[in-house]
């Protein structure tokens, strides 16, 4: 079975273009528009989380610091496109790493396993 990625961003086209994406590298990926989203569909657990910092509503850091709080240590990087001092050691201390876009797709891929497989 693939590995489940779920893709939580609020531009429509960077969740298709990254499902696509990750599809062509054998993993399986849901979409979800918002962080609320996310919460609300309790499905089958992802193997590690793609979050976009900057949303509407609650951001990706938000997402991940509650789901800490609630003993959910999916594996999990955070992706922004804005530069924010705050954002590092905030991030760091949940553990996760922030990528900075534009990501490239083959160092993306290796994040995702990196993560995926300190998280085991």
């Amino acid at each position: 079975m693939a590995p489940m990625i779920d893709i939580i961003d609020d531009d429509d086209a960077v969740r298709e273009s990254t499902q696509a994406l990750l599809e062509t590298y054998g993993y399986d990926a849901r979409q979800h528009p918002s962080a609320e989203d996310f919460l609300s569909h309790s499905g089958e657990k992802a193997d590690c989380l793609l979050v976009d910092h900057h949303m509407p509503g609650m951001t990706g850091l938000d997402l991940l610091e509650h789901l800490h709080a609630k003993g959910d240590h999916t594996p999990a990087l955070v992706i922004t496109g804005r530069s924010d001092p705050t954002m590092e050691p905030r991030a760091a201390r949940v553990g996760v790493k922030v990528l900075h876009k534009p990501v490239d797709a083959d160092e993306l891929i290796r994040w995702i396993e990196e993560v995926r497989n300190v998280k085991r």
